[in-house]
Order: structure tokens, then sequence, then C-alpha cells
């Protein structure tokens, strides 16, 4: 992966491979988006819409239905753009390909990519320590779908981190004096 910033816009660049990973985070992004919260399991509602805030405001169920229709809304309210970049890596016609993201929406970017990471961690039983696996012999301990997850999860987690480098005032804009 490659990035750039130029003006009001960054430019990612992946290889075949990056960019496979990519449309299938996006998409997996996009189906779990279009879901409401009740149809989630609950491991994954409990990543995206925990309700322990509601209950210790003491919330009526009420209030928290409602307040879980916002953030479903908040949410949902991306799919526009999910669909956008999507559609910018699926009709690239070859090796690098390219995703164009306006500065001013790289950190919804960020924030959508990094949902995908709770989810997948919550998903997948993905915890700290998984998180922090260094041998050989860690990784082979974890399901196939562990491995994937947590594969997936740090590739996000390279992308977020190269994104936020690349904002205002994050240091890559500062010039030697």
């Amino acid at each position: 992966m490659r990035a750039a910033r130029q003006n009001d816009q960054i430019t990612l660049s992946f290889g075949a491979f990056e960019s496979q990973v990519l449309r299938r985070i996006l998409s997996t992004i996009i189906q779990n988006y279009k879901m409401k919260p009740a149809e989630m399991g609950p491991k994954e509602a409990a990543a995206w819409y925990s309700t322990r805030g509601c209950e210790s405001a003491k919330m009526t169920t009420e209030e928290t239905r409602d307040w879980l229709e916002q953030l479903h809304g908040y949410r949902s309210a991306n799919l526009d753009r999910l669909e956008s970049w999507a559609k910018q890596l699926t009709t690239a016609k070859a090796d690098p390909f390219e995703l164009r993201v306006p500065l001013g929406e790289a950190d919804r970017l960020v924030t959508l990519l990094n949902d995908h990471r709770l989810l997948a961690a919550a998903r997948h039983d993905i915890g700290q320590r998984e998180m922090d696996l260094r041998s050989l012999a860690a990784f082979h301990a974890l399901t196939p779908l562990q491995l994937n997850a947590l594969y997936e999860i740090h590739f996000l987690a390279c992308l977020i981190e190269t994104l936020l480098h690349l904002l205002p005032n994050s240091g890559a804009d500062w010039q030697e004096s």
C-alpha cells in the first residue's frame, strides 16, 4: 500500500491482493451497516450497540431503543460513501488499485474501518492477548477464522494509521524552517 496527500485529497494505492481484501471488507461493512441492531448477533450488537451506558444513565426502554435507532441511523448514513469507495476499487482495471478519499472524509473512513475492526474482534473472540501474539506457535493455536480476522484487524490498523498520518496537523504537513 502506498498513500499520498495532495491538496484536498488522499490517494491510497493498493496491489491486487490488498485491493481484493479491502473490497471484501467494505462489502462486509456495507452489509453490517444495513442490519438493524436487533438483527445482529449478541457479540456484534455488544460491540456496536452496547446499552451499558443507557443502563448506567437509567434510560427507559423506549429511550434506549431511540438511542440505538439513532446510532444505527448514524452508521447507515455512511452507506452511499462506502458504496462509492467500494466502486472505485471495483472499477479499477489494473494494479495499482486506487482509492481517492477527499481530505474532509478521511476521518469518516477511519471510523468506518475501525467499526469493522471492532466487529471482527467481537465476532471472532479476538482480544488483546490475540492482538499481541508474536510467535508462530501462538498463531497456529488460533482457528482459521480467528487468524483471518486478526489479519484483517492488523491490515486495517496499518491503513488507519496511514490515514491519520496524512490528516491535517498530523505532522505530515509540517515543514522544517
